[in-house]
């Protein structure tokens, strides 16, 4: 099968010659609980990849009938899966979480949380040159989100904010000048809901409020690949419980 992708020009390929990937993992957590409702968390963790499962660029697309695709995609990069070698993680976790029940009357129905998640990659990948982070495609080096949200009897509302680091998405094996990276990109997300009923409650949730477009590029940031502009999002649900 064959998976298309016409905003980024590319068409990934599967690969059943693809085995699993083995891991050994450690993970440590140190938790503080605040009273009367909140936690603050901070973890380290590591892994010990063998057969690590890579997506890569293998090459472009031909031009004619016979490129594989009956004439369709001339010019896309072509990718595929494959076990790649070895790798190592290193992650840090930092978690705080408070229900702000100290400030008075109806402010105690607010509540902050936020994240941090820093990671560190080093390993061979299959190849002869050991690569380290920021080098590795799929591997996010740093993320990060925090929410404020109050609720008020059945009124709720809440507003989340992700941060995604820049990092690689396409590693190239024929030329480090064509790999393919994201930039870093903000993500602000707004949501409501009213409880009707104790069982039943209606929401609705408004994704991307600000428009913030995923930029793309190759090898340095100032040649650029691609923009994709993603409008906001509005969604509505009623959820029940029986």
């Amino acid at each position: 099968t064959a998976t298309i992708s016409d905003p980024n020009q590319t068409v990934t390929i599967s690969n059943p010659s693809v085995g699993p990937q083995y891991s050994e993992n450690i993970d440590v957590s140190l938790q503080y609980y605040l009273r009367p409702a909140g936690v603050v968390s901070l973890g380290y963790f590591r892994k010990d990849i063998e057969d690590y499962i890579l997506t890569t660029d293998i090459g472009i697309v031909g031009v004619g009938a016979d490129n594989g695709f009956e004439g369709s995609y001339p010019g896309y990069r072509l990718l595929a899966s494959r076990n790649a070698g070895q790798a190592k993680v290193n992650g840090w976790e930092f978690d705080y979480r408070q229900q702000l029940t100290f400030l008075p009357d109806w402010l105690q129905g607010f509540a902050v949380s936020a994240n941090y998640t820093l990671l560190s990659t080093h390993g061979d990948f299959g190849g002869t040159v050991t690569r380290s982070t920021n080098q590795v495609g799929g591997f996010i080096p740093r993320t990060a989100n925090a929410s404020l949200s109050w609720r008020h009897r059945g009124f709720g509302t809440r507003v989340l904010v992700n941060y995604t680091g820049p990092h690689l998405q396409t590693y190239s094996a024929a030329s480090l000048g064509r790999n393919l990276y994201r930039f870093e990109r903000i993500i602000t997300t707004l949501g409501f809901s009213y409880q009707l009923r104790p069982a039943v409650t209606l929401t609705c949730d408004i994704d991307n409020l600000f428009n913030e477009s995923q930029r793309r590029y190759r090898g340095i940031p100032d040649q650029m690949q691609s923009t994709s502009l993603t409008a906001s999002t509005v969604s509505f649900g009623l959820t029940g419980r029986f």
